[in-house]
C-alpha cells in the first residue's frame, strides 16, 4: 500500500474513527454473518476504527481486524477493548492458509495500486477456508481518481475505482464464485459490493 495514504491515515487516525464508528452497513454486515456458520472466524481486512469487528463480537464470531496504519490500530483497541487487532498489510498477510471462514473487506482494496489488486485478492483467497465467504466493496468508476477525503483532514488521496465486471472477474481470478453483486448510490459515490465463495 502507498506509504503517503498510510501516513494520511495515522496523521488523522482519531477524526478518521471518530466519524466512521457509528455508521454501520447493517444490511451488509448481517447478510454476510448470515452465509456464516456459527462461531465463525472472521477477518476484517482494513478494519480501521474497529466498528466491524465490534459488530461481528457481539454477534458471537470470532473476529481479527488488520490494518495498515498504525495509529488506526491504536485507535481500534482504544474502541473495542475486547477485539483482536494486528498491524498488517492486505497483499501480505501473517496468517495461515485457509484460517478464515470468512473475510470482510470494506473499501480496503481502494487504497492500492492498480498492479497490487490481484496479488491481495490472492492473498485474501489464501487465507480463507474453501466455501468461505468474501465480502468486498469498492467504488464504481475508472481507474484512479484524487479525492479529498473529509475524514482525513480533507487531505487529497488517491483512490482506485472499478467497474462492476472488472471486480468480478478480479475476484474469479482469485478463486471465487460471485454469489451477489450490486450497484448502490453513497453520499460521494456509488459503491460495488460483492459477496463470493471461495471455491
Amino acid at each position: 500500500m502507498n506509504k503517503e495514504i498510510i501516513a494520511s491515515f495515522n496523521r488523522f487516525a482519531e477524526q478518521y474513527a471518530d466519524i466512521s464508528f457509528n455508521n454501520l452497513l447493517q444490511y451488509e454486515l448481517n447478510r454476510f454473518i448470515s452465509l456464516l456458520p456459527k462461531n465463525a472466524r472472521v477477518l476484517d481486512a482494513g478494519c480501521g476504527s474497529g466498528r466491524d469487528v465490534q459488530y461481528f463480537l457481539d454477534e458471537g464470531l470470532n473476529a481479527v481486524g488488520i490494518d495498515a496504519s498504525e495509529k488506526l490500530i491504536e485507535s481500534a483497541k482504544k474502541r473495542v477493548e475486547n477485539g483482536k487487532f494486528k498491524i498488517m498489510d492486505i497483499s501480505n498477510m501473517e496468517f495461515e492458509e485457509g484460517e478464515f471462514d470468512g473475510i470482510w473487506a470494506l473499501d480496503s482494496i481502494s487504497y492500492l495500486d492498480e498492479n497490487e489488486i490481484s496479488a491481495a485478492l490472492e492473498e485474501i483467497g489464501r487465507v480463507i477456508k474453501n466455501n468461505g465467504i468474501l465480502f468486498v466493496s469498492v467504488r464504481e468508476g475508472k481507474g484512479k481518481i484524487f479525492f479529498r477525503h473529509e475524514k482525513l483532514g480533507k487531505e487529497e488521496i488517491p483512490i482506485l475505482c472499478f467497474n462492476q465486471n472488472e471486480l468480478e472477474d478480479c475476484c474469479r481470478e482469485a478463486g471465487f464464485e460471485i454469489l451477489n453483486s450490486y450497484v448502490e448510490e453513497g453520499e460521494h459515490f456509488k459503491w460495488i459490493n460483492i459477496f463470493a465463495k471461495k471455491i
